[in-house]
């Protein structure tokens, strides 16, 4: 199972808190999106596809599937083509121009995770509408409990 960032849509306040966070931990671009309308704002981030057309779309391979890792943002092989961005179906990698172009995505804060650290958006919510599912266990809970829809 690939790890990903759950967002819990009935906790989430629209504070910000976690776009704020990751602004902060990478040097001034936050790499969580908050799409926001009315009085909600909706968390949005790198899914760590298990097949990512980001990474079969890249021509320089510059992103790379790890199994049980998610994926890995090769900086040295990018172009900022942004093919990458045009292949995600979330719509959350981008370009971010400058001197020196970057892709922004949310990598669930690598680093940190590989030390053993959650990432800091889901530190930071102070509601835990934010957690790193990387055992699964969203799908067992789905599994187990399927959504109900209100019939009209």
């Amino acid at each position: 199972m690939e790890p990903f960032l759950f967002v819990d849509f009935s906790r989430c306040i629209a504070c910000q808190a976690c776009w704020a966070a990751c602004r902060r931990e990478h040097g001034g671009v936050s790499r969580l999106h908050l799409l926001c309308f009315q009085e909600a704002a909706v968390p949005l981030a790198c899914r760590q596809c298990r097949k990512a057309p980001c990474a079969g779309f890249c021509p320089e391979g510059a992103l790379v599937q790890e199994e049980g890792r998610g994926v890995k943002f090769l900086e040295e092989r990018c172009t900022h083509c942004g093919l990458c961005a045009a292949a995600c179906p979330f719509g959350v990698l981008e370009i971010v121009p400058g001197p020196v172009p970057d892709l922004s995505r949310c990598d669930l804060c690598r680093r940190r995770w590989e030390e053993g650290l959650m990432p800091v958006c889901v530190l930071t919510c102070p509601t835990r509408a934010l957690s790193l599912d990387a055992g699964g266990a969203v799908g067992r809970r789905r599994r187990a409990q399927p959504a109900a829809f209100p019939v009209s």
